[in-house]
Parts: structure tokens; sequence; C-alpha cells
């Protein structure tokens, strides 16, 4: 799975041994970025889609986890496209989230 998501992200114009859910935890917490509303707005879509597994700061703390990659924020057509990637993949996993937090409850 994580190989499948730094795949996602290198595609987008990201670095190919980060994780979408890091660079999107650096670019809306970390750095200062003109595209800070855009990088928000992504965290909430992926922290909503893993909060049942991972809790509810799942972007930021993959960040932390992989703070010593360096994030690219990419082009605009490059965000658009992680947005595109972010969104399809994100409604389908959260209800695949839910539905494993109620078979395997913590």
């Amino acid at each position: 799975m994580i190989a499948i998501d730094q795949l996602g992200n290198a595609i987008a114009g990201g670095n190919p041994d980060a994780t979408i859910s890091a660079r999107t935890g650096y670019f809306a917490r970390v750095v200062e970025t003109p595209f800070r509303p855009y990088w928000k707005l992504m965290e909430k879509v992926i922290n909503f889609t893993f909060r049942p597994i991972d809790g509810s700061d799942h972007c930021y703390e993959a960040y932390l986890a992989d703070r010593d990659e360096k994030n690219e924020e990419g082009s605009d057509l490059m965000r658009g496209l992680l947005g595109i990637i972010v969104i399809s993949t994100c409604i389908p996993l959260s209800v695949i989230t839910r539905l494993y937090a109620l078979v395997f409850p913590r």
C-alpha cells in the first residue's frame, strides 16, 4: 500500500520516496505556501478517510514519520492531478476504513 501511495505521489510531481499523506501534512502544517488552503483541504479529505484507523491527524503524523524526505509542492497541473488522485481514492477508501473499524474495533 505504501508503494502505491508513493507512486501516486511521484506521478503527481512529488518525491517518489514520500507518501501523499506526508507531503500533504508538510504543506498543510509546516511550511508557508500560498497554496495552503489547497493543502488544508487535501489534509481534511485524507484525515477523514483514515480517521477510523489512524486517528484524526493522519497527514501530520505521516509527515513526522517521514520528515527526512524532501517534499516538493509541484506545479499547478501536478497539484490538480494530486487532487484527482486523492479524491478518487479516498472516497472508496473511506468506506473500506469504516467497515474495517466496524469489523475490527480497537
